[in-house]
């Protein structure tokens, strides 16, 4: 535990440090809403030197070990049984556009399993950290799923990018209506921050990055949260466990 314990330190302060760079760059980014293109530009600059601030403040702590990033690929290290897991910026397409749903993630995974994870949410100063087997918090205050168990009463995170013709106007009409409300922040890992913090029901994501989402999926189960793989293994559907069942059934009728 106690090397548990040292890892989401070092993973806090890396994590912070990316987002206090980032959120400058965001800030530049809202006064440039104007311009898809200077924004754009400005984007990839700040995911770039995002991703260096995470790796150099990661290699520094822990020269040994690799990391597996969404933008600079994967790199093995000396210990080739842990590997960081990089998301300078989860929700890319919000932070471009000026929207403030997105999050630095960072997971440290141990012979291919997520074991610790920290997530950043810069606009509203929220820190995420999860440790496997320890449970999931929000700064003191441990995470846990809402103990909803009829579907018709979940609020459901839908993201509406999607491959798959079964997914018709009509089918999609009827996945919709089946629920209370649907919402959606545009960034999956933080729809599954948000179910983990019974803030939501369910989520739908047809089309996910593992890496991306790897340290918030570890946060959902637990906090008491199920998943279940979507769209050929491209997506992920997840609820509270009361409601899993009929949940998962319902939404892969629409999907597979």
């Amino acid at each position: 535990m106690s090397n548990h314990s040292a890892n989401l330190n070092i993973m806090t302060k890396a994590v912070l440090s990316a987002g206090d760079v980032l959120h400058r760059d965001f800030e530049e980014i809202q006064r440039l809403q104007a311009s898809l293109e200077g924004a754009g530009k400005l984007t990839r600059k700040a995911l770039i030197r995002a991703n260096h601030r995470l790796i150099y403040e990661l290699t520094e702590a822990r020269p040994n070990y690799g990391h597996r990033s969404t933008l600079s690929g994967n790199i093995t290290g000396k210990d080739d049984t842990r590997k960081w897991l990089i998301s300078p910026v989860s929700g890319v397409d919000n932070f471009s556009r000026g929207s403030p749903n997105w999050v630095v993630s960072l997971g440290l995974e141990h012979k291919n399993e997520t074991v610790n994870g920290v997530i950043y949410y810069p606009c509203s100063n929220e820190l995420y950290k999860v440790i496997k087997g320890d449970g999931a918090y929000s700064r003191h205050m441990k995470l846990r799923v809402a103990p909803i168990q009829n579907v018709e009463d979940f609020v459901v995170a839908l993201d509406f990018r999607f491959e798959n013709d079964k997914t018709s106007p009509d089918n999609m009409e009827h996945l919709l209506k089946s629920f209370a409300q649907i919402k959606s922040t545009g960034t999956p890992s933080l729809d599954l921050i948000n179910l983990a913090s019974g803030k939501i029901d369910g989520t739908i994501a047809p089309m996910v990055d593992p890496i991306d989402i790897a340290p918030a999926k570890l946060m959902l189960l637990e906090s008491g949260g199920l998943t279940n793989p979507l769209n050929g293994n491209k997506g992920l559907l997840a609820s509270g466990f009361k409601g899993f069942e009929s949940f998962r059934d319902l939404v892969l009728n629409h999907f597979e």
